[in-house]
């Protein structure tokens, strides 16, 4: 067995604040050259962004990388200018990222890598191209996850390199992280276990062939600490002890390699063809379930405002001519450090550059206002009815007066497509409730549930030609609900608008709308859902009988595992004959889709699209500044007759 290390050095780490550089840099950094300059065998990782800083802070330690990466025992791996998180963001931002990464590289370090690592092992197979278009010719992605989800492949799969499925045609050959091997080597180093049972350990796989990663993550965590906790103490000598394991690792096994190497040496053992993605997860993440796409989307400081602000940005960038300039501004605001644990001075940093790059391209700082809900002429309801019923030549919507104006049916040509599936439908009682549509759900964290499923006064306009508006306004106590239906005329769709105002920042989830697909029209063997992941094209995924539930939570403190980037806003839902496509501008809302489709008996199905706008995990932060979620949602079906 052949083993290679990662060392990922990340001068951006969310914790650090801009003066601990220096420090990660004399403590991590130079320990690790030094290893390189000792002839032991490892590969170092660093983004544009890094080593901007490192050139910055210490200059002879760029030499001093320059050289050693022309040395056969280290090699360098890319990642491109910031640490993006891909399948959140808009392919044209992830393409600029990896050229703008590429350059740096060539600038200042004189080479193009041919190998690059997935931004924290957040893969999908369309945003990866990315790579591939600007010259890598290899990834190295996190094992255990994809295994996780594909039960199929063979265990030994882990142990030679493969080639990953990107779609379209392409695929990229694939070198293996491993999340537990990497943990495992933490414990090791942190003092938590010693070098016998590590070695003892590793014995296992001593007369395998093939080659494992022992480590492929972070380098500035050995001795120091990026305070995030409290807890995370640390003992001096960590990279004494890891030059004692390389020794160990060294001497009582086959020896340590290269990512490229791997790749060449173990092409005789496959490689087999793979995709990453599956059904139920069409974005992995690295580590455990907490890390999931929703912990760069919907927690920290506020990420959903600032994705949103920065969608608007790559809005307008395609409407223009950005300058070098302005692209790496852009990139630096998409970094995944920005969403997560960020430093207070950085944070503020950030929203300078945010702010500038506003004025810039959208001629204003951007605020979200209030929806115009100017009330019409109220809606007569002298018999007290439960629903009103509004009809075009092709279709109809039965809103629940009793239930908020939640849409009780959606029907084209005759068909029941969208709508409530009430209490009592199915025969298990974990599913004995009401599931409405187009309704919002907020849960705050210990406290009951707030909707906007009340008695409501509706407002109507029918004297327009081409559409009928109809909406309601709720206040509660902290909250503020507003709602708004158009329905077209003259084509099957209709479109949702809501806007929530809460009173500040608090921990809550806010699934800001609901979509109940209702199951007597479609053709449950051949039903899928398509979307964009950061990708310049859709990617499919199907269902059949296959449970997938995004909003299963899996913690008090972590809200959901799993989730969609949607990054083009707009995702599919169908079957052979029939789809209903639901459209939202990430601009105006960087809404992230949940599904659930559970399966149940006699060919019933529960299948929902959840729209959140905010999760929890160990990252969020509250805040006193009043909250406003405003999106509009457009629904349309093409139904064959």
């Amino acid at each position: 067995m052949k083993y290679h290390l990662i060392f990922c050095m990340n001068l951006m780490f969310s914790a650090l604040s801009e003066e601990e550089r220096v420090v990660v840099l004399d403590r991590c950094m130079e320990p690790l050259l030094k290893l390189g300059e000792d002839g032991f065998t490892f590969a170092i990782q660093m983004s544009g962004l890094s080593l901007e800083q490192l050139a910055k802070l210490r200059p002879k330690q760029l030499d001093r990388l320059k050289k050693l990466i022309e040395r056969p025992n280290c090699e360098f791996i890319g990642n491109g200018y910031s640490q993006i998180i891909q399948p959140l963001v808009p392919w044209e931002v992830n393409l600029k990222n990896q050229e703008l990464g590429m350059q740096c590289y060539e600038e200042m370090l004189g080479l193009r890598p041919k190998i690059a690592i997935v931004n924290e092992m957040a893969f999908s197979a369309s945003s990866s191209r990315s790579f591939s278009e600007v010259g890598y010719n290899g990834l190295v992605m996190e094992w255990n996850n994809p295994y996780k989800a594909h039960p199929e492949w063979d265990s030994s799969f882990r142990y030679y390199p493969q080639k990953i499925d990107l779609g379209q045609g392409d695929e990229t050959d694939l070198v293996w992280g491993d999340t537990i091997l990497t943990q495992t080597f933490q414990r090791y180093v942190h003092g938590e276990i010693e070098l016998d049972e590590y070695m003892a350990r590793l014995s296992k796989y001593n007369n395998q062939e093939g080659a494992l990663c022992l480590y492929s993550s972070d380098a500035e965590v050995f001795d120091f600490r990026p305070r995030r906790y409290g807890n995370e103490g640390h003992r001096e000598g960590e990279w004494l002890r890891i030059k004692k394991l390389i020794e160990s690792v060294q001497l009582d096994t086959d020896g340590l390699t290269l990512p490229s190497n791997i790749i060449q040496d173990f092409k005789k053992n496959g490689p087999n063809l793979l995709k990453l993605e599956s059904y139920w997860q069409p974005i992995t993440v690295k580590k455990q379930d907490k890390y999931n796409i929703n912990r760069w989307a919907l927690t920290g400081r506020d990420d959903f405002a600032f994705n949103t602000r920065c969608f608007s940005l790559a809005n307008a960038f395609k409407d223009g001519v950005p300058d070098h300039d302005d692209w790496r501004k852009l990139c630096f605001l998409w970094s995944s450090d920005l969403r997560t644990h960020i430093e207070e001075n950085r944070w503020l940093y950030a929203q300078d550059i945010l702010i500038e790059l506003e004025l810039k391209w959208l001629k204003k700082n951007v605020a979200i206002k209030y929806l115009n809900l100017i009330k019409h002429k109220e809606y007569s309801n002298p018999n007290k009815e439960c629903f009103i019923e509004l009809k075009t030549p092709q279709q109809s919507l039965k809103l629940d007066l009793k239930k908020g104006l939640s849409l009780r049916e959606w029907s084209v040509n005759g068909n029941s497509v969208l709508g409530t599936i009430p209490h009592g439908t199915f025969e298990d009682i974990s599913l004995a409730a009401d599931y409405y549509s187009c309704h919002s759900v907020i849960e705050p964290q210990g406290e009951h549930k707030i909707t906007d499923l009340v008695n409501i006064e509706p407002w109507i306009d029918d004297e327009h030609d081409d559409f009928i508006y109809v909406g309601m306004q709720l206040k509660k106590p902290d909250y503020l609900f507003k709602k708004k239906y158009s329905i077209n005329r003259k084509r099957n769709e209709f479109s949702v608008e809501q806007t929530i105002k809460i009173s500040d920042r608090r921990k809550s989830l806010i699934r800001s709308t609901h979509f109940t697909i209702l199951p007597g029209l479609w053709d449950q063997s051949s039903l899928y859902y398509e979307t964009a992941l950061g990708g310049g094209k859709l990617e499919l995924f199907s269902f059949g009988n296959k449970v997938i539930d995004h909003t299963q939570n899996l913690n008090q403190l972590v809200s959901t595992r799993h989730g969609l980037g949607v990054t083009d806003g707009e995702i599919r839902i169908g079957d052979a004959k029939h789809s209903i496509i639901f459209k939202h501008e990430p601009s105006e809302a960087a809404l992230v889709p949940h599904l659930q489709y559970l399966p149940q008996k006699n060919g019933l199905y529960l299948l929902r699209l959840i729209y959140s706008a905010q999760e929890l995990d160990e990252t969020f932060k509250v805040s006193d500044k009043p909250q406003i979620i405003k999106h509009k949602l457009l629904v349309r079906t093409d139904i064959e007759l």
